[in-house]
């Protein structure tokens, strides 16, 4: 993942329509396939390093209840 900087008018990519002058995180390869098209459409700024996404505790399950508010047995 790199973050880039647009050239062009505008480009669009997987995230959506980016104007001139606005900065972006993309992939490598879709970096490389925008380039492949259109080589000074985007400037790479910068390497960005996505954090580990945390893993979710388990969620507790809920006993149905009836209309009394109570337990079904």
């Amino acid at each position: 993942m790199k973050e880039v900087i647009v050239n062009r008018i505008k480009i669009k990519c997987s995230k959506g329509r980016i104007e001139k002058g606005e900065t972006v995180i993309l992939s490598d390869t879709e970096i490389a396939k925008i380039k492949s098209f259109r080589p000074d459409s985007i400037t790479v700024l910068r390497e960005v390093v996505e954090p580990p996404k945390p893993t979710e505790a388990p969620k507790k399950t809920r006993k149905p209840r009836n209309a009394k508010s109570r337990p079904f047995n």
